[in-house]
């Protein structure tokens, strides 16, 4: 592995909520060989405490967990206001299941049995993405769509005087469709540019994050904007005179 990737990943904290011991060392064991940091938690309780204190680059949080399920961790982290990127480790493979997970603030998922490299490469994809937004929205340094102020540098949303919490999904998805206001994006787009690949995701998965950024745009008359979906197509960021 080139020295500096390694220097690169080293910096990366990864919180793995696993209750089952042997999954636990075997990620563990992967991730640590990659480079990252790997800090461990056997129940979600302890998950959530160790999420708000260590403030990790992304966390790795098994479906099923013998305290509280990992659903309830999830929404509670994002709660507490932790903004970094959450992939679901999980035996289910049913859509409606991992839409459930999504709505949740979760930002993917990874069904098991998993691959170590399929493991790794959803973890870089999500970092990659996590450390910055698409390069024609960054020369802008701060964008403006009807009464929305999204600030690149920051990573930081306004509506008016009020500052809206956003996922660091939901984040880049704005600061995508802010750049672009007025087109149509694809779901194909969107998952290329803000998720970082395309293989074996389903394009609908997109679906939950929009509902939800939807909701945190509309809820204030402020914004001025509508994020419509295009059926068949994808969304649009439209400003509102």
């Amino acid at each position: 592995m080139p020295e500096a990737q390694t220097a690169t990943q080293a910096r990366k904290r990864v919180l793995l909520i696993e209750d089952e011991s042997a999954i636990r060392i075997v990620v563990t064991e992967i991730l640590r060989h990659e480079g990252f940091e790997v800090i461990e938690a056997s129940a979600g309780q302890v998950g959530i405490r160790t999420a708000v204190a260590r403030e990790p680059d992304i966390i790795l949080l098994d479906w099923v967990l013998p305290d509280i399920s990992g659903l309830d961790v999830c929404r509670e982290i994002r709660r507490q206001g932790v903004l970094c990127p959450i992939l679901m480790l999980t035996g289910r493979s049913s859509k409606v299941d991992m839409v459930v997970g999504l709505e949740v603030g979760a930002d993917d998922y990874i069904t098991k049995p998993f691959d170590a490299r399929e493991l790794t490469a959803r973890l870089r994809a999500h970092l990659r993405r996590s450390e910055g937004t698409p390069t024609a929205s960054r020369r802008e340094g701060l964008l403006v769509v009807g009464g929305i102020q999204v600030d690149i540098e920051s990573r930081r949303v306004r509506i008016g005087e009020e500052e809206v919490q956003l996922t660091m999904t939901e984040f880049n998805l704005l600061a995508l469709l802010a750049a672009n206001a007025g087109r149509v994006l694809t779901r194909a787009q969107l998952l290329e540019k803000v998720w970082g690949y395309l293989a074996d995701v389903d394009y609908h998965s997109v679906d939950p994050h929009m509902q939800r950024l939807r909701r945190k745009l509309h809820s204030n008359e402020s914004a001025r904007v509508a994020l419509e979906a295009v059926p068949g197509l994808g969304y649009r960021l439209t400003p509102l005179a």
